[in-house]
Order: C-alpha cells, then sequence, then structure tokens
C-alpha cells in the first residue's frame, strides 16, 4: 500500500469509473475480522484478481509469505480471473519478490509497466477484454466438453442450459436423452468447478433461436462423491491407494515412472492421461487451462479427492507447467486426510495461445 500508493489509486479510479467494485485491503476497516482474515475474504467476494507487483515483497505471516502472495493463492485456489502486472524497473527488487514474480510468470502471461497513466490504460484495456469474453462455466458430460450459460444444482438434480453453434455438440448432447421416457439414460460422469459424480440424464430440450444456434436444456439426477475412499481400494505391494493415485496422475501428466515395487500389478494402477486428447486440439490458453483442470479433476474427485487445485502454465516452447495439489480421502470420519501436491513439466503440451 505504501510503495504503491499511485498506482493503486489511480487504478482503483479507472476501474469504480468503469462500474466495477473495488476490493482493497485498505477499505476493509471496522470489521470484526483480523487482518488475515479479512484480506482472504475479500478475494472470496471477488470475480477478478489484479495483480501490480514492484519491488517489496510485504511482510512475512507464519505461513511465511506476504498477504499479497496468499491473496494470489486464494484467487487461484477459487478459480478467479487473475491479471498481473510487473513494474518494468526493478534494479532493487527483493529476493522474495523476485521469486514471487517468477512463481507469476510461470502460470500468468504478466504485463510490464513504466508509468502510472500507461498501467492504467493496460489495466483497463484487459478488464474490458475480460468483460467481453464469456465467462461461462466448463462442464464435462461423458466425453462432451462445452460452456454453460447457467447451472442449477439441488444436490440431486443438475439442469444445465448451453448455447451452442457446433452441431456435433448438439448431437452428442441429444444423444444422451432416454430412449424411453419412463426411465433415465445410463449413467455418465458429469464434472464442473470442483465436484463430479454419476449422472442419470433425464431430458434434453432443444430450441432453435436462429438458424445456427440452438439453446439445449440438459436435466440429469446426480449422485456426487462423498470425499471418502472406495471400499476397493487397496495396497498394492506397499503402495497405499493415495500413493497409487499419485503416482498414477504423475506418471499420466509427466511421463514419470512409477513405483519399481508395484512390479508386475503397475498395470492395474490409472496412469493414462487425463490431458491427452485436449493436447492434441492446440486450444488457446484461455480455453486449455479450464478444460485441463476439468479433466484432472474429474480423475482425482473419482478417487475420492477433495479440496482440488489445479494451476496450468501457457505453453513456452512446447512446454507447460502444471502444478496440482488435493487432499487425499478420508478412510475414517476420525481421520485428518493429507494434502498431496504434484508439480512438472509437460513436454507434450502443444504449444499454443
Amino acid at each position: 500500500m505504501g510503495e504503491l500508493k499511485e498506482e493503486r489509486r489511480s487504478v482503483a479510479g479507472a476501474l469504480r469509473a468503469m462500474g466495477l467494485s473495488v476490493v482493497m485491503f485498505e477499505d476493509l476497516g471496522g470489521r470484526d475480522d483480523d487482518p488475515e482474515t479479512a484480506y482472504l475474504d475479500g478475494v472470496a467476494r471477488s470475480d477478478i484478481y489484479l495483480g501490480i507487483i514492484a519491488d517489496r515483497y510485504g511482510r512475512m505471516l507464519p505461513s511465511g509469505r506476504s498477504p499479497t502472495h496468499e491473496e494470489y493463492l486464494e484467487a487461484r485456489r477459487r478459480g478467479l480471473r487473475i491479471a498481473v502486472w510487473v513494474a518494468a524497473d526493478h534494479g532493487d527488487r527483493q529476493g522474495n519478490a523476485r521469486d514471487f514474480v517468477a512463481e507469476l510468470q510461470v502460470f500468468h502471461t504478466t504485463g510490464a509497466y513504466t508509468t502510472v497513466p500507461s498501467l492504467t490504460q493496460s489495466v483497463e484495456e484487459r478488464i474490458r477484454e475480460i468483460a467481453a469474453e464469456e465467462d461461462a462455466p466448463w462442464v464435462k458430460l461423458d466425453e462432451i466438453v462445452f460452456r454453460a450459460r447457467s447451472i442449477e444444482d439441488n444436490g440431486q438434480q443438475v439442469t444445465t442450459t448451453a448455447q451452442t453453434r457446433d452441431r456435433a455438440v448438439a448431437n452428442a448432447i441429444q444423444a444422451l436423452r432416454p430412449v424411453d421416457h419412463a426411465r433415465s439414460s445410463q449413467p455418465v460422469p458429469l464434472t464442473f468447478g470442483d465436484v463430479s459424480g454419476s449422472a442419470r440424464v433425464t431430458s434434453v430440450s432443444t430450441r432453435s433461436t436462429s438458424a445456427t444456434l440452438q439453446e439445449l436444456v440438459i436435466t440429469a439426477a446426480v449422485s456426487w462423491s462423498d470425499g471418502r475412499r472406495s471400499q476397493l481400494a487397496a495396497s498394492i505391494n506397499g503402495v497405499s491407494p493415495e500413493e497409487q493415485v499419485e503416482t498414477g496422475l504423475a506418471a499420466g501428466l509427466f511421463g514419470r515412472a512409477l513405483p519399481e515395487r508395484l512390479g508386475l500389478l503397475a498395470r492395474t494402477v490409472d496412469a493414462s492421461d487425463p490431458l491427452e486428447d485436449l493436447d492434441a486440439l492446440a486450444l488457446p490458453h484461455a480455453v486449455y487451462e479450464p478444460v485441463a483442470r476439468i479433466l484432472i479433476a474429474e480423475r482425482l474427485i473419482g478417487a475420492g479427492a477433495s479440496e482440488i487445485d489445479v494451476a496450468v502454465g501457457p505453453a513456452r516452447a512446447g512446454r507447460r507447467l502444471i502444478s496440482v495439489s488435493w487432499v487425499d480421502p478420508r478412510a475414517y470420519s476420525n481421520e485428518q486426510p493429507a494434502r498431496r501436491k504434484i508439480e512438472g513439466e509437460r513436454e507434450r503440451a502443444v504449444a499454443s495461445g
């Protein structure tokens, strides 16, 4: 707040003039919450995280990170849109700040600025771009991935509304209709946001709003994962079910070897690549990232994991950094499951966007 006072005032003023509500730490006074809770609550109430980084890192919290760093991680965990600008003149940048900038540049394309007016103009342009983009949730139903206009979930039934100009997508969704009105269709996987489960499509209605645009309303009965370990899960040669999920996902995403002690039973571990088909499409990063998050989350939720955080960096020279963390499923009601994390470069990623 001290080092970037002028930048913060200028950018906040411009954003408020655009009709946006700006949540700033200095405006969070008069609350009962402690400061560490207040600034994270500000992230939770927001749609976009806007970062401006210069030379100073900020005071350390007990976590070993600064409040700004914690805000960023919370924004990433909650799936906010993230846009970051870094001061071009960094001759006096602190070591922790340099490390933070390096972390940001791995997972985001950061902007650079030299003056307050140029920063403000650049932020305005980027926010207008975000506002113009169709910021709709991605959904995976069976093997179909599409953007929804709305999702209504009451815990037992999900109603999804979508618009598409792609005839193949519309036909694939319509093919999930039950063959008999008295029965539901066969169960298929359904994933959106941070939930995944089994869905039985009960109806698909279609309305054509133009010669090429179709609106679909999909209703399905759902059964969500409860975050518990499957009763069929078992250790293999001393490798726990949770370790099998971790090493299998690392093998699929990064080509890492499975533990040797699995021996011939290694083939029973799911080491498939959840992003193989996605890479083949050469999609821009703005599309690749949310779809990759859904595909990885579906794999982990199916194994009982929860609190999943997936960060996908842009492709550079054919490589893409991916970081995934999650909480293990509960085997017993009174146990405290562990949090796991894998991270690495995905060399098979197609450079795009």
